[in-house]
């Protein structure tokens, strides 16, 4: 199965939203025939009606089918309540041939610290649960701290009692987004990996607008990095699910997509 991983699109009519990045990224995306795209929240800027209309008619452009969880900067302003409104549930298990996917909101009204909690701990272990050969998680806030992403905040408040539940049931993989920087690392059975921006225009130093492919196969997960910009594609993470070994960082790089 292949993934795209986006995040952080922030639409908004003022200085945040970068459209033409954005027509420039869903043309890229729309080139590499994923089976499944994950939003990791972020959608919007200020969880304004008038950019969740925007939003909505933003993702009509992308091909393919979308699942979403919204983002801190989505719950905003009462946005928690238009966010079911354009897009659904905002915590869901879905399942496909070979894969259960559990989306999770980690975002609060009107504050930029995450949690999780309880009841959606609970889906992390009923997603698990399913005879499905892999669990996916995904939700918008870091569970753990991001290098190059400045000082750390926000990181998810139950972040350990999260982290135990998910290394407890070998959860292969969890997509978040949040800090604007593309991560990746591994811990025991369990590969984290973090989206950049999609098209906000917050960037950091030299990482620019990003989104992540994710390739599964059924003795390995394989995560490319798109850079927009330069509209290539960087290979940085290779997991073995067999044997747990991961390979980090560039080992085949600069593939024009």
């Amino acid at each position: 199965m292949r993934i795209a991983h986006i995040s952080d699109i922030h639409c908004n009519f003022g200085s945040d939203f970068n459209e033409k990045m954005f027509d420039r990224a869903v043309k890229l995306l729309n080139k590499i025939g994923a089976d499944l795209i994950f939003v990791s929240g972020d959608l919007t800027t200020e969880g304004l009606l008038t950019e969740y209309e925007l939003a909505k008619e933003k993702l009509k452009k992308i091909t393919g089918e979308i699942i979403l969880v919204p983002g801190n900067h989505d719950e905003r302003n009462l946005g928690y309540k238009l966010f079911p409104e354009f897009f659904g549930e905002s915590s869901f298990i879905h399942t496909y041939k070979d894969l259960s996917f559990v989306g999770l909101s980690s975002s609060e009204p009107d504050k930029d610290d995450g949690r999780l909690g309880r009841e959606r701990h609970k889906l992390i272990e009923e997603g698990a649960s399913l005879e499905k050969p892999l669990t996916v998680v995904g939700f918008h806030h870091h569970l753990i701290p991001v290098p190059n992403s400045g000082r750390e905040k926000n990181i998810i408040e139950d972040a350990g009692e999260t982290l135990d539940i998910i290394l407890k049931n070998e959860i292969p993989l969890v997509l978040m987004g949040h800090r604007h920087v593309p991560y990746g690392v591994k811990i025991h059975k369990t590969l984290l990996v973090n989206a950049g921006t999609f098209s906000c225009n917050r960037t950091r130093a030299h990482f620019g607008n990003t989104f992540n492919i994710i390739d599964i196969k059924s003795d390995s997960i394989t995560v490319t990095m798109v850079d927009i910009p330069k509209q290539k594609q960087e290979k940085t993470i290779q997991f073995n699910l067999n044997d747990g070994r991961c390979v980090n960082r560039n080992y085949n790089t600069n593939e024009k997509i």
